[in-house]
């Protein structure tokens, strides 16, 4: 623990290299107060339906983090923030609507 689920539309997997976003995450995820990078899990998920605001442009990327409860939640929003701003280099060129959401679980087994 943590995860980090990346979802994505076609338009965005063919148009950035997701494994480097997700070594890039990977990487500023473990580099945060309280992670451990031993522990970090990342993977993508290809949305194949998405509707984005007026439906002009449907291209999406969301960032779920998910963590073990007991982080402050100021810590939780220096995560949010670092994890946007790094999604957000490779999408330079790019319009879409990047979102990232920090979740705490309750119960978790390993």
């Amino acid at each position: 623990m943590p995860h980090i689920i990346i979802e994505h539309d076609q338009d965005i997997a063919s148009e950035i290299e997701l494994s480097k976003l997700c070594q890039a995450l990977h990487k500023t995820l473990s580099e945060q107060e309280t992670v451990n990078l031993e522990a970090i899990k990342t993977r993508t998920i290809e949305v194949k339906n998405s509707i984005v605001a007026q439906g002009n442009n449907n291209k999406l990327l969301h960032i779920e983090v998910r963590l073990l409860t007991g982080r402050s939640e100021s810590l939780k929003e220096e995560m949010a923030s670092a994890i946007f701003s790094r999604a957000k280099e490779f999408l330079s060129e790019n319009q879409c609507a990047l979102s990232v959401n920090i979740s705490e679980l309750g119960v978790y087994k390993k």
